[in-house]
């Protein structure tokens, strides 16, 4: 996990979360903040959309509504605090070979040699939630922060290439293909597409080629490993990272009979202002589970 990192660096890695305790339940509710309503009159203008908003216009339109513009949002759930862990980790390890201009092993070790993480003054915020990547098109602010970002070549011929993290714990073998038949799967590559179509609106040299860095926890392990730090004494058994390489310029790229490229994001972005500016709900995606649940529990 830890690769060509030095010991040092490596021994003062601490945990990045705090103990997280909940002591008293909150009520569902609508949203209390005007000003992260559409069309209220504190909302920012360009009133901003976020890469996972988005993907809930996608899914479905009417969720995407009722949360925007009425401010009722679906029931959440707590996050994965572990697969942010891997998340955070590989990024701290990533960094040291930005900061050296060098090739991580996962880009040796999968023919990328030619390739280093891309040292920029705006990473820091491209990669931090609610700042990201931001462009203004259509009427919207739409915004996406990245895991990382590649690069490759120098001057006229240097190219970008956007990487998102992956954590699993499955004995499937993971391809290329399978992100194009796995529905779940499918929603990482719409994700690509959104942050490469970021990119370029602000005018970088960003390739259609986009890769997912998987880590994958290995269920055959009889138990955790034993061979982490002094304060960390035990680690996550990890299979051998895999490197997944999608390209967009692909005619091959379809998600649920949808062509996914840069124009697909630009129509996205284009019905998603449309949707908000409907004075009515829209309706349902055909495949929403909360509207179809709804609708069933509506008729006790």
């Amino acid at each position: 996990m830890f690769t060509n990192l030095p010991n040092e660096i490596v021994h003062n890695y601490h945990p990045i979360f705090h103990l997280m305790a909940t002591t008293k339940r909150k009520k569902w509710r609508r949203r209390s903040r005007e000003s992260s309503m559409y069309g209220s009159p504190t909302a920012r203008n360009p009133f901003p959309i976020s890469r996972s908003r988005l993907e809930k216009y996608h899914s479905c339109p009417r969720c995407f509504w009722i949360d925007r513009v009425q401010g009722y949002d679906r029931p959440g759930m707590p996050g994965f605090l572990l697969n942010t862990l891997v998340d955070t980790l590989l990024k701290r390890e990533f960094d040291i070979h930005r900061e050296n201009g060098t090739p991580h092993q996962y880009m040796l070790e999968n023919n990328l040699g030619h390739m280093i993480p891309l040292d920029h003054p705006m990473m820091d915020e491209w990669r931090e939630n609610f700042k990201g990547v931001r462009t203004i098109k259509h009427g919207i602010e739409i915004t996406g922060a990245v895991d990382d970002i590649w690069r490759s070549g120098e001057g006229e011929t240097e190219e970008w290439y956007v990487v998102d993290y992956k954590s699993t714990a499955t004995n499937a073998t993971i391809t290329p293909e399978l992100f194009l038949e796995d529905i779940y799967k499918g929603a990482y590559v719409r994700q690509m597409a959104i942050y490469q179509w970021l990119l370029r609106e602000l005018g970088h040299p960003v390739s259609t080629r986009g890769f997912f860095v998987y880590e994958n926890g290995n269920n055959s392990a009889e138990s955790l490993l034993t061979e982490g730090t002094t304060d960390s004494p035990r680690g996550i058994p990890l299979k051998p990272a895999l490197v997944i390489e999608i390209d967009l310029s692909d005619d091959d790229v379809i998600i649920e009979g949808e062509r996914i490229d840069l124009n697909w994001v630009e129509n996205l972005v284009i019905g998603a202002k449309k949707c908000l500016d409907l004075d009515t709900v829209p309706e349902a995606g055909e495949f929403c589970e909360y509207c179809a649940y709804a609708h069933s529990v509506s008729k006790f």
